[in-house]
């Protein structure tokens, strides 16, 4: 007996909930997140409040799977409920009769057109979502591609587009739409790659411009599975940060404390780090509960600072000792005001601070290197390292004010900024610039660092 098409597909969702239960515990942080958002893109408004309620991605990843426990089941009860109701006259496959599945699995040039021809049937929530896609549809195989729908769910744009798509008028968004529509099938019915290519940047300008973006959304993609909203919960960092350093042996601890240190002024040091130190002979005596107690002192004295801040600043707006400013505010932001911003975060900073961070350029054989934490963090056990940052505070006439790393390091930030501001072919090129002006004026010889780093 062949199957109606609503029982292969009951009967898919169920399995695929059973596969995803029975496999959870092989299922990583990121993949965890992953199939919230995926199945999250399907809800509607009264469901997503229902279903994610409490939800964050910055939950542990044995939070996330216990969560997913329950989610998962209660997500296929939902979508096997929606597509009853839509199919229940019926396997009807255009608006409104699709389901949010169905939606999510079609490609572009499939599901336009039916958005096209019934404007009026399709739900605020899926304009938006579908006008967030068409922001970040980027190549032409993207609107051939089935797997276009859940591949823009790793970045955080999507979230953005969505977020700033929710208080635009039904108007509006139809408006849009029916933009959009034609280019899509313009751009589907080009004769060559080169002139379809020419005509997605104007699907992507009509959808940032309803969402109020002034740029191509291309420009502000970000890294994949970046966290989202991108800012932690209140206090979230510090509980994360508690439960990791009870799993942590003596000497993982140590280096945990050598980070947090490293992010502190020499004041700071003197404020936050100094009661623990009197009370041991020297820090490697340090047994692990004071250790524990030293790191979440100095995290919740300076809860919002990473030892890659310093560098990750220019092409985030992530400040190293200041507030943040918001990831597509920062990109569409001009120079002279990114500048601007970056003198405010040096002036936070001591020389003492300056001469480590100008240390980890010239240790840092490139850009990648410099935005690689792990990387940082290995620098601060390396002998090499703690002297030559020694010595650029010594060299570069530290003394009291600093003034000579710091006309230095405002040299430095000029030169990151336009760095991280150029293409991909060029960073390399002035990179290795600012190593070698920050070598002439600390008199530290590049060739000296390649050795000690291997």
């Amino acid at each position: 007996m062949i199957e109606s098409y609503v029982e292969l597909v009951r009967r898919r969702l169920e399995d695929r909930s059973a596969n995803i239960i029975a496999n959870l515990e092989k299922l990583g942080e990121d993949q965890l997140r992953f199939t919230m958002r995926i199945f999250g893109d399907c809800l509607d408004e009264e469901a997503r409040g229902r279903l994610l309620s409490g939800y964050t991605e910055y939950w542990t990843e044995q939070e996330l799977r216990a969560f997913a426990k329950g989610f998962v089941p209660a997500y296929t009860e939902y979508a096997i409920a929606e597509l009853l109701e839509k199919k229940k006259e019926g396997e009807r496959f255009v608006p409104p009769y699709l389901t949010e599945e169905e939606y999510q699995e079609m490609a572009v040039r499939e599901k336009w057109p039916k958005i096209a021809e019934h404007p009026g049937d399709v739900s605020p929530l899926r304009l938006c979502r579908e006008i967030a896609r068409m922001g970040m549809l980027f190549r032409p195989y993207m609107l051939s591609d089935p797997g276009f729908n859940e591949g823009v769910l790793e970045f955080a744009l999507y979230f953005d587009l969505l977020d700033r798509l929710a208080p635009v008028s039904l108007e509006h968004l139809r408006a849009a739409a029916r933009e959009i529509a034609p280019l899509v099938a313009k751009a589907v019915s080009a004769k060559s790659i080169e002139e379809c290519e020419k005509i997605l940047p104007q699907i992507r300008t009509v959808a940032a411009g309803v969402a109020g973006l002034p740029a191509d959304p291309e420009t502000l993609l970000g890294p994949g599975m970046e966290r989202y909203p991108r800012e932690a919960p209140p206090g979230w960092k510090l509980r994360e940060l508690r439960l990791t350093l009870e799993t942590m042996s003596l000497k993982d601890l140590r280096l945990s404390a050598l980070v947090h240190m490293d992010i502190l002024t020499t004041e700071e040091v003197r404020e936050i780090v100094s009661p623990f130190m009197t009370r041991f002979p020297s820090f490697y005596e340090i047994p692990g509960n004071p250790l524990r107690e030293l790191i979440l002192a100095v995290a919740g004295s300076v809860d919002d600072r990473l030892i890659s801040y310093f560098f990750d600043r220019y092409s985030t707006g992530r400040m190293a000792m200041t507030k943040p400013v918001s990831f597509l505010v920062w990109k569409l932001m001009p120079e002279e005001e990114k500048l601007r911003l970056l003198r405010e975060d040096n002036a936070r900073m001591d020389s003492a601070m300056m001469a480590r961070h100008l240390a980890r350029f010239l240790h840092s054989s490139s850009p990648g290197e410099l935005g690689d934490a792990g990387r940082q963090i290995s620098f601060l056990t390396k002998e090499a390292f703690v002297s030559n940052h020694g010595s650029i505070l010594k060299i570069s006439g530290g003394g009291q004010e600093g003034e000579g790393v710091k006309r230095l390091y405002d040299q430095v930030t000029v030169a990151a900024l336009r760095m991280m501001s150029s293409g991909a072919e060029e960073r390399q090129k002035m990179f290795d610039a600012i190593r070698a002006m920050i070598a002439e004026n600390t008199g530290i010889p590049l060739h000296t660092l390649g050795e000690e780093e291997n």
